[in-house]
């Protein structure tokens, strides 16, 4: 399979808070962008992150949502995927922090995957899924996720943006990235360099705000393009 990484300089959104509550987990793009889905992936692929935002301590903590910041590239169309995603107990892996187990699931239909050209040929999106009733195990509140796609239909690659360890502004992230290659999971980073090597996904986390835990479960998913 060829990886796909490109540098490319950006700014960063510096939002402090979603509307479901506090930040407790967030990054920003600094590091260029990672693309290894296309319509050639079998659907059993998956490539996910971990992190935390615990001190050792914490008792568990219930979420809100996470925001995935992805990249559609090289594509002269608008195309379309399914998306599957999972939450762990730490990275997917079950190699770095946490168990790996999963605490959620969803497949998100129809995702937009927009025409690349219009913009040199890179195209960031944004991908917003609730997490209903999904809470960390405490202690320092080890995270994970990871996606896959199915029913691809775009000529171009979808990935994910990528953050410096410079670009952690909320939480603690983990110097590798996870793969699942269809029958055992691996990681990986790109590089030695201790700021730019490490798969650091762009990702935004946030848990309820007080008295707002009601309205999870009418959270509706949200899919945006940055402009």
């Amino acid at each position: 399979m060829k990886f796909v990484f490109a540098v490319l300089a950006v700014a960063g959104t510096s939002a402090s808070a979603f509307a479901g509550g506090p930040v407790v987990f967030q990054n920003t793009w600094d590091n260029g962008f990672f693309v290894p889905f296309n319509s050639s992936t079998p659907s059993s692929v998956r490539y996910g992150d971990s992190g935390w935002f615990g001190s050792g301590s914490d008792a568990p903590a219930a979420l809100c949502e996470i925001t995935l910041g992805l990249v559609v590239a090289n594509s002269t169309s608008v195309g379309s995927t399914d998306i599957t995603f999972t939450f762990n107990n730490g990275d997917p892996s079950g190699m770095v922090f946490g168990n790996g187990a999963t605490l959620y699931s969803t497949t998100i239909t129809n995702v937009q995957l927009p025409d690349a050209s219009e913009t040199s040929g890179v195209a960031p999106i944004t991908l917003t899924i609730p997490l209903p009733g999904v809470s960390t195990t405490g202690g320092f509140n080890n995270i994970g996720w990871s996606i896959g796609v199915q029913n691809f239909s775009s000529d171009g690659q979808l990935g994910f943006q990528c953050s410096t360890t410079v670009g952690q502004s909320v939480g603690f992230y983990t110097v590798n990235a996870a793969n699942y290659n269809g029958s055992s999971w691996s990681l990986f980073s790109f590089g030695s360099n201790p700021v730019t090597g490490v798969a650091n996904f762009v990702t935004t986390l946030t848990v309820p705000a007080p008295g707002a835990a009601a309205l999870l479960g009418v959270a509706a998913l949200v899919m945006r393009r940055r402009r």
